[in-house]
């Protein structure tokens, strides 16, 4: 439960190495998508090569770290960043990334290259899903390393006492708290088992991700009450928790996007027969 993998002092140059757990994570996290985003591409018949395939997974996962940490840059602007020197809001190393702007940039990335590389959009947004769920399940370990994003005090079995110096143990004082990202990580996990197990299922494009969205948005509004971290909306005199605004946004358009699509029919499975968009009457070999 400390940040850091290990402290190396070089003398010579005035510095100390102290990598960290959670960019340890953050690599795992984009080595295991890679692998998904290459298996799924070929899978599907989806027309990019290997280069191609990997290029868009270090786009997605780059944009979705400028979407985390500007989300969390934003809410806590007035009550922590106005007050410290500038780079500060560059200071990934000190922690403040939040999920919630990642969902919103990253597949907003993934619209652009799906554009430029006249490619589906709604067949990528579903192989994004599984990167991203498996990837928020591996990250939050990175909380727990962190000593983050933890609930209130506890009495039950699953308390954990963070050690000192910690963000929990700050207002925890040594007691035992729920291990919120501990909790949130499991239930990640299993959403995407279940959601790799769906993928066999041959439902229309898009619908692996519309389940992404009602899956982590039922996961996040029930852990809420559990997090001690949570931010706000505020709509004049009234506030409101902004993780409960935010799923109920992604519920929405998750249900608009599986009852206008009809997404739970099933398609017919063309692979091997999906042209290659960028050169019209050319198929695309299979691999």
């Amino acid at each position: 439960m400390y940040p850091t993998i290990f402290s190396l002092e070089i003398p010579f140059l005035g510095i100390t190495l102290e990598p960290r757990f959670y960019g340890l994570f953050y690599a795992i996290s984009v080595l295991i998508g890679a692998r998904i985003v290459l298996s799924e591409v070929r899978r599907r018949s989806i027309p990019l090569t290997q280069d191609e395939a990997m290029n868009c997974t270090l786009i997605i996962f780059m944009a979705g770290l400028l979407g985390g940490r500007s989300y969390e840059v934003i809410f806590e602007w007035s009550n922590y960043y106005s007050h410290q020197p500038f780079w500060k809001v560059f200071a990934v190393w000190e922690g403040g990334m939040a999920i919630h702007g990642a969902i919103v940039l990253g597949p907003l990335a993934l619209v652009l290259y799906c554009w430029i590389k006249r490619i589906a959009l709604a067949a990528m947004l579903d192989i994004s899903a599984f990167c991203i769920i498996l990837g928020q399940a591996i990250g939050r370990w990175g909380n727990f390393t962190n000593g983050e994003a933890a609930g209130p005090v506890t009495g039950v079995w699953s308390g954990i006492v963070f050690p000192e110096g910690t963000a929990v143990d700050r207002y925890a004082q040594g007691q035992p708290v729920h291990p919120t990202m501990l909790y949130e990580s499991l239930l990640n996990f299993i959403l995407f088992a279940l959601l790799w197990k769906l993928r066999l299922r041959n439902f229309r494009d898009g619908m692996i991700g519309a389940l992404y969205l009602l899956g982590y948005a039922a996961i996040r509004s029930l852990l809420t009450p559990l997090r001690m971290d949570n931010q706000y909306l505020n709509f004049g005199d009234s506030k409101i928790l902004a993780p409960y605004a935010i799923s109920v946004f992604m519920t929405l358009i998750a249900l608009l996007w599986i009852l206008k699509g009809k997404l739970w029919q099933q398609q017919p499975d063309l692979r091997g027969q999906v042209q290659d968009l960028r050169k019209p009457g050319k198929k695309t070999s299979k691999r």
